[in-house]
C-alpha cells in the first residue's frame, strides 16, 4: 500500500460500514494493488474495529486511489463487478 503521509489529495473510489466492510475492503485492495494502482485503506486492516453492539463495525472503511489513477481503478471495479456505490442508510 502506499505511503499515507502522501495521500491527502487522494479520492475514495469504494466505501463501506458494515459487519463485511473490513473483509470486502481487502478483497478491492488486493484486486487494486494486483493491477498496479497505488491505493490506501483508511483505516488499515490492522486498526481496531469499534462494534455497534449488533455485530457491525460501526467506523466506515475507505479506499482510496490517486486522482489520475481514479478512473481506472472504478473501471477495474465495475469488470469485477464491485459495487462502488455507497448502500442507502
Amino acid at each position: 500500500m502506499a505511503d499515507e503521509a502522501r495521500t491527502e489529495d487522494w479520492v475514495v473510489v469504494w466505501h463501506r460500514a458494515g459487519h463485511e466492510a473490513d473483509v470486502e475492503a481487502d478483497l478491492v485492495v488486493s484486486l487494486l494493488e494486483g493491477s498496479a494502482i497505488p491505493v490506501v485503506r483508511i483505516p488499515p486492516s490492522s486498526a481496531p474495529v469499534v462494534f455497534d453492539g449488533f455485530g457491525g463495525p460501526m467506523m466506515p472503511v475507505k479506499v482510496l486511489v490517486p486522482p489520475d489513477r481514479e478512473a481506472d481503478a472504478k473501471e477495474l471495479l465495475s469488470e469485477a463487478e464491485i459495487d462502488i456505490t455507497a448502500p442507502e442508510k
